[in-house]
């Protein structure tokens, strides 16, 4: 009989809904494990295709039923359904304009604040040209060959559109600020803010979402829908090439933008700043370019200490993922009021730290494929207020330990930024933020499951650090990456076995009567390893030496 075929659960993380990490065996579900992490959107994960997943919701209601309250008619007839829509189904909607008036087309009455992004399918009718309008921004598309963007109002940030087939486009355009209100419709030309008497144009499927791009389309009735990584979805992470479970104590992302740069309190010095510019770690087009103007100067920009605030004494993580565009370095600059500056460089062209101040406790760089680093840097507060610069910069030793250097900019070469994250202690997931700082609530993943008081548990997990564990009296040490452990237990004795090897061999007297829940990654939402596990398994029964150490070679 095969080994696994003697085990009484199997948890290997493959499969998985909202709020439950289903286990192998037993084939009864009696071993699924509940996942809980909180009540909001704020956890990431890296999917298989090694890109960051997140999660997201559309923010309009009757989302393609254009008829239905909340949406009404401004200044049009009542759309007309049942048209061919971009999906192959009569799933369109036809929109006609009655006057010559500013803003017409179908409304929707909201209440955001922030970066939001709104799109909705779009064809010519009548009129080759789709107006949105926001309180908090507007513009126009041309629906014709590959599409063209009109010029931007108000708050907005920007607009995309994107040939699907048969004369449809996605069309959206990214918003920052209150809004009360949104309105789509059709326009007289591409810049025009009203529409002749008779201009139609067929609609479908409407989303307003956060962030910077519009994401994949979710249908609402009633309520918000939900889409991606959800609040209590297990995070099945790839960071190591194979599914793992990731799970990590509770973290807030201070910073109230972590991808829209334009939002930094004090902006800029002599950097432009373009968003949606380059492909993200999200797999996106929702990096920023950054870019030194061709002038003498710092060349930086700037979060103040509006935004940003600490306690003396605990310590703080920086990061941000960058990617070399003519530069090969960044710069991050920590100032305090009354304390000493801290400079560390990065050098992103090949993933390494460049030099870093003796007051930075730690630091790190992450490969995230695609040229694209993530570039964290720790200290310990001396004061409650404080500024945060980043820059790029051509080469290195710009920045000195405890001040930075001017140098001038050719308005070519920079760099692309995405995902700032400011947290309270070592650095964890990103944590993606549209207006505010937001948290993200700490994970249990748990099973009321009976172990045998004499059994076997197995675990495979990465590690981040070479660390020492201690387990029913008994020490050994782990390795920095996979580690693969096997404990064979019972009231008498304890065997332990680690990558292939017996690590541990003792008897004397153990309380193993407890074991009626299992906690992953933590104790019961404290303790947490940070350790993404990628296999649990429990034997009813000791194991020989052999079959531990074929478990864990």
């Amino acid at each position: 009989m095969s080994l696994y075929n003697r085990s009484s659960l199997i948890q290997v993380p493959s499969l998985y809904k909202d709020g439950t990490l289903v286990s192998t065996i037993p084939e009864d579900r009696s071993g699924d494990f509940t996942v809980a992490r909180g009540s909001n959107l704020a956890a990431t994960r890296i999917g298989e295709d090694g890109y960051i997943k997140k999660g997201y919701e559309n923010l309009l209601l009757q989302s393609n039923s254009f008829t239905t309250s909340p949406w009404t008619n401004f200044l049009i007839n009542p759309p007309t359904s049942n048209q061919a829509g971009y999906d192959g189904t009569n799933n369109a909607w036809l929109i006609e304009c009655i006057s010559t008036s500013n803003f017409n087309g179908v409304r929707q009455t909201i209440s955001t604040i922030g970066v939001t992004t709104l799109s909705v399918y779009a064809k010519a009718g009548t009129t080759n040209f789709l107006g949105f309008f926001s309180s908090a921004g507007f513009g126009a598309f041309e629906l014709t060959g590959a599409g063209t963007t009109g010029q931007l109002y108000g708050n907005a940030i920007d607009s995309k559109i994107e040939l699907i087939s048969n004369g449809w486009y996605r069309c959206s355009i990214v918003l920052n600020g209150n809004a009360s209100a949104v309105i789509i419709g059709a326009r007289r030309t591409i810049n025009s803010f009203n529409a002749d008497i008779g201009d139609s144009i067929y609609i479908q499927d409407a989303q307003l979402n956060q962030g910077l791009v519009a994401y994949p389309y979710l249908e609402t009735t009633t309520a918000p829908a939900q889409g991606g990584l959800l609040e209590n979805t297990p995070r099945v992470d790839w960071s190591n090439g194979v599914p793992a479970v990731q799970l990590e104590e509770q973290r807030t992302n201070i910073l109230p933008y972590s991808e829209y740069f334009d939002g930094f309190t004090y902006n800029t010095e002599d950097t432009t700043l373009v968003a949606n510019n380059e492909i993200s770690p999200e797999g996106l087009q929702n990096a920023y370019k950054i870019t030194a103007d061709a002038v003498f100067n710092y060349h930086r920009i700037r979060q103040a200490h509006l935004n940003i605030s600490t306690s003396i004494g605990n310590s703080y993580t920086i990061s941000i993922f960058a990617k070399s565009n003519g530069h090969d370095f960044i710069l991050f600059r920590v100032s305090q009021i009354g304390a000493a500056n801290r400079n560390v460089s990065f050098n992103i062209s090949t993933g390494a730290v460049d030099f870093k101040s003796s007051v930075f406790d730690n630091t790190s760089v992450e490969d995230y494929g695609n040229g694209w680093y993530r570039c964290g840097a720790t200290f310990t507060s001396d004061d409650p207020t404080m500024e945060w610069y980043l820059r790029s910069q051509p080469t290195t030793q710009i920045g000195i330990d405890d001040g930075i250097d001017r140098y001038t900019g050719d308005g070519v070469n920079g760099a692309y930024i995405y995902g700032a994250q400011f947290e309270d202690g070592y650095p964890t997931s990103y944590i993606p933020t549209y207006v505010t700082s937001q948290t993200r609530s700490n994970e249990v993943i748990s099973d009321n499951f009976n172990i045998p008081t004499t059994a076997t548990i197995y675990n495979s997990f990465y590690s981040d650090t070479a660390e020492t564990v201690f387990v029913l009296d008994q020490v050994f040490n782990v390795a920095e990456g996979l580690n693969k452990v096997a404990i064979a237990f019972s009231p008498t004795a304890v065997k332990i076995s680690v990558g292939g090897s017996i690590v541990a061999n003792a008897t004397g007297t153990y309380d193993t009567t407890a074991l009626s829940n299992i906690q992953l990654g933590s104790n019961n939402g404290t303790d947490y390893s940070n350790a993404p596990i990628s296999g649990f398994y429990v034997f009813p029964e000791f194991l020989t030496d052999e079959e531990l150490n074929s478990l864990t070679d």
